[in-house]
């Protein structure tokens, strides 16, 4: 077996990236997120563009890089930097938000920033960058009823497609929650492709009845700008490290989301 054959595959999702490093947990900064991205086209992996992915996510020795929310770094400083380093990456948009700002988040766990405006959208999908959705409302879609999340899933997508002319059949799930019926839902309104987090709720459950629906990946957070963290506790870590590191994930999403909902504000 060829040492590329080797590398498990790996799914990486980043929120954030401003220009310089900051401390703000949603966010890794320019030189970091190139030193990372370095090691691991130096280990040997392959990014692949969204429309390569099927139902059983990236094969061995091959990674897929992708951003939630839409952020003005996406296309200020991460569409530049993957430029440089010849890799294809994908965005999953939250159309709500689309020429906003993010007052709708908590800062402090995120930067304020502005959200891409259409126009950004039509030029990154004509670049060739992949679009997903990341819904209308980052709304939990495990506590909507039926309705409300078809409404999440359908919209989102009609608004995306029209808008830039491409089809768009992958979905990231707010705070990487799904389960089964979540999964259901996503491939009714006519998605090929679900991406939940590593540790999520219902998660592995809902991948082993929809594959393709509940692909898991691996969030980058702003701990990862410590040289080899990400290495030491995401991909050779013993096992006990990945749960550790997952569940904190896990645990710090739901947090925000139930910080959110005492707030009041409707994307929790």
């Amino acid at each position: 077996m060829s040492a590329r054959a080797a590398l498990p595959p790996l799914v990486l999702a980043l929120h954030q990236t401003p220009l310089r490093a900051t401390w703000s947990p949603l966010a890794v900064g320019a030189g970091p997120l190139r030193s990372l991205l370095s090691n691991l086209l130096e280990r040997g992996y392959r990014f692949l563009p969204l429309d390569a992915i099927g139902p059983e996510g990236p094969p061995p020795g091959a990674a897929l890089l992708t951003v939630d929310d839409g952020y003005a770094s996406t296309v200020e400083v991460l569409a530049p930097l993957a430029r440089e380093l010849g890799i294809p990456w994908s965005v999953f948009l939250l159309v709500s938000a689309v020429g906003t700002r993010n007052d709708w988040d908590l800062h402090g766990v995120s930067l304020p920033e502005r959200h891409l405006r259409e126009e950004e959208i039509v030029a990154l999908a004509g670049e060739g960058v992949g679009i997903g959705s990341h819904g209308m409302n980052h709304l939990d879609g495990t506590r909507l009823g039926d309705d409300a999340l078809a409404e999440e899933l359908t919209a989102s997508r009609a608004w995306l497609e029209r808008t830039t002319g491409c089809r768009v059949d992958a979905f990231s799930y707010p705070w990487g929650r799904v389960d089964v019926r979540v999964a259901k839902a996503a491939r009714a309104a006519g998605y090929r492709l679900g991406f939940a987090l590593r540790g999520g709720r219902g998660a592995e459950r809902a991948g082993r009845a929809l594959p393709g629906l509940a692909i898991p990946r691996l969030a980058l957070y702003a701990p990862d700008q410590i040289p080899g963290l990400f290495a030491a506790t995401a991909l050779s870590a013993p096992r006990a490290g990945r749960l550790l590191r997952d569940g904190a994930g896990a645990l710090g999403g739901w947090l925000v989301a139930r910080a959110l909902s005492v707030t009041g504000r409707a994307h929790a």
